[in-house]
């Protein structure tokens, strides 16, 4: 019998497919290196926000450190009271927070204590961006009675009232988004008021008819997430038709967008009083026995902060300068920003950001 000869890979095949192995973990392990080496003396500057800053946070934080490569920061988005709650219950540090409404700085860090350390987890708030509540959808989607929806033949209340349409909101314990859909069904209620009488409940009760928290298992049934960006991937997945969200989220996620009235939104300062008319409950849909106090409708303005306790807060203030000096950056996203700013109190603030803020609830929005 002829005897065979071996290929090469035949004769080494197990030496060769070690080598490569070996080649692999030594290129990974210099990779790892690089990466170590290349971070080593860099400041990581933590910063807990509202999901519905996630773009714009990203956006500023890659120019920043652009221009500032000795600085990483590394962004964590939650529903605005559940990053509260990172530094207030968790424990953690954090460098800046963010939240959709100012007010639960001043209520869940300028109100409460730092365990042992005599002071609380924050002095001061900024106002710095608003924005407006309104309802989005995917147009490709084609989601249900979408031409009577946006051709205005049937109100939204009465489309998302069908058993054959779903909607998204979220949970008004964790988050603003939350608690401000429940606004706008309130506010709906007084000010198309459908059954004409003293204290009109109609939408707000066919919005909750279809709601998990009413023990509802039919069709239609309402969604609840922590957060309302945690939403967008149901929408775009044809999960939910619609979902109740701040149109800057609509904008930077191209999704389609369907305008509220003024009394509705919580975008008017004008209708301040109008929008005080209305009290939620913030009963979480998704965690037993979590709820909050409650809150009154008021417009929509987002605060950012310093807390009293950041690990790097000389840092944390240069982070926060170039926010407020790159207002711009916002409007381009769809989220039109203050400009100067609002401060709690002015004197209050640390003297670098004096100069970009102003004591008045009021200011106009930055136009570019």
């Amino acid at each position: 019998m002829a005897k065979l000869e071996l290929s090469f890979w035949e004769l080494h095949r197990d030496k060769i497919i070690a080598l490569a192995i070996i080649m692999i973990i030594v290129v990974s392990v210099g990779v790892s290196l690089l990466v170590i080496r290349q971070q080593e003396g860099k400041t990581t500057l933590q910063v807990f926000h509202a999901g519905s800053l996630t773009v714009p946070f990203d956006s500023f934080a890659n120019a920043y450190t652009a221009i500032n490569p000795e600085n990483l920061i590394d962004n964590e988005a939650y529903g605005s009271a559940s990053a509260i709650r990172q530094i207030t219950e968790v424990g953690r540090l954090a460098d800046l927070l963010g939240s959709a409404d100012y007010t639960l700085i001043y209520s869940m860090m300028m109100n409460v204590s730092i365990p042992s350390q005599g002071m609380n987890y924050a002095d001061w708030y900024i106002i710095f961006t608003i924005n407006e509540m309104g309802i989005a959808y995917v147009p490709e989607n084609n989601p249900p009675y979408i031409e009577n929806l946006t051709s205005g033949t049937n109100k939204w209340y009465e489309i998302l009232n069908e058993t054959d349409v779903t909607f998204g909101r979220a949970d008004p314990w964790q988050d603003p988004c939350g608690y401000r859909t429940l606004m706008v069904w309130g506010l709906a209620d007084d000010y198309y008021n459908l059954s004409g009488t003293v204290d009109p409940q109609d939408i707000n009760e066919s919005m909750y008819a279809k709601d998990p928290i009413m023990g509802y298992e039919g069709p239609g049934k309402t969604k609840v997430k922590a957060k309302e960006v945690d939403l967008i991937a149901l929408l775009e997945g044809e999960e939910i038709d619609y979902l109740f969200i701040y149109k800057s989220v609509a904008t930077q996620h191209n999704l389609g967008y369907l305008e509220l009235d003024d009394h509705v939104d919580l975008s008017n300062f004008t209708l301040e009083s109008f929008y005080n008319n209305v009290t939620v409950h913030r009963i979480s849909p998704l965690v037993p026995g979590e709820r909050s106090s409650d809150k009154t409708g008021k417009t929509i303005q987002y605060g950012l902060t310093i807390p009293n306790n950041a690990p790097h807060p000389e840092e944390a203030i240069e982070y926060v300068k170039f926010i407020l000096g790159y207002p711009g950056l916002l409007q381009e996203l769809g989220q039109p920003p203050y400009y100067p700013a609002y401060a709690s109190n002015a004197s209050k603030l640390p003297a670098e950001l004096q100069p970009y803020c102003i004591d008045y609830p009021f200011a106009e929005p930055y136009e570019r």
